[in-house]
């Protein structure tokens, strides 16, 4: 499993696209820390931690789906696609596959977002430890549905296309359904990570519980699967 997380961390890392989300994260955590720290009359009467962390957290709410697709839309099915599975399988089994993929995505995320938000605390001179958190969570479970998606979806270029259908849905269906009442929004409101996000606190569980569903269907599918 070891090798498998190396391989797909430093094979995201190399990414272009990756390079360019990651300094993306960075440029805009050191302008919006430093523009804050420079103009504090701008903070006013508001919280603090929520300003020098609102632009992470926008970029993760409203962009994450899209940021995690883009890069790793084919984290599994690239590898069938190439053929290059069965080398895999022949080597280790497929639970450790599906966990050392998602290891491999998941830390690449955590360690950009960890970039920002050292950038902020030195600049606020505080840990946003709940913002982290929180955004982490998002982040995992968005992971778990990538892993999900490109399991169930075998061609690389068709999870391409859902992604990016998801990663500008997902985030307005999630924020309307998390403050809104209709019914037939139910679904969106409780599958997808915005509704526990605002209601925060104990309901950030729910997110990894929901994420580490996707990852058990992704290995159940993956094991039936003939390669």
């Amino acid at each position: 499993m070891i090798p498998i997380l190396k391989n797909e961390f430093f094979h995201t890392f190399k990414s272009f696209k990756s390079v360019a989300i990651v300094l993306f994260f960075t440029l805009t955590s050191v302008v919006t820390a430093s523009y804050l720290t420079n103009h504090p009359e701008l903070l006013g009467n508001l919280d603090s931690q929520a300003a020098y962390t609102s632009s992470i957290k926008f970029l993760i709410f409203f962009f994450g789906f899209l940021f995690v697709f883009a890069v790793s839309h084919d984290i599994i099915n690239r590898e069938i696609d190439y053929q290059t599975i069965r080398l895999l399988v022949s080597k280790t089994s497929r639970f450790n596959i599906i966990l050392g993929k998602f290891l491999g995505s998941f830390l690449f995320w955590i360690g950009a977002i960890s970039i920002s938000f050292l950038i902020v605390s030195l600049y606020a001179r505080s840990w946003f430890l709940l913002d982290y958190l929180t955004v982490c969570t998002v982040l995992f479970f968005i992971t778990c549905l990538n892993i999900f998606l490109s399991t169930w979806i075998s061609r690389p270029s068709m999870t391409m296309f859902v992604g990016i259908l998801l990663g500008i849905l997902c985030p307005i269906l999630g924020f309307w359904a998390a403050f809104s009442s209709n019914w037939y929004l139910l679904p969106f409101k409780y599958l997808l990570p915005y509704y526990y996000v605002v209601e925060s606190n104990g309901y950030l569980v729910m997110p990894f519980v929901i994420g580490i569903l996707f990852l058990a269907a992704s290995y159940f599918m993956f094991n039936r699967r003939d390669l």
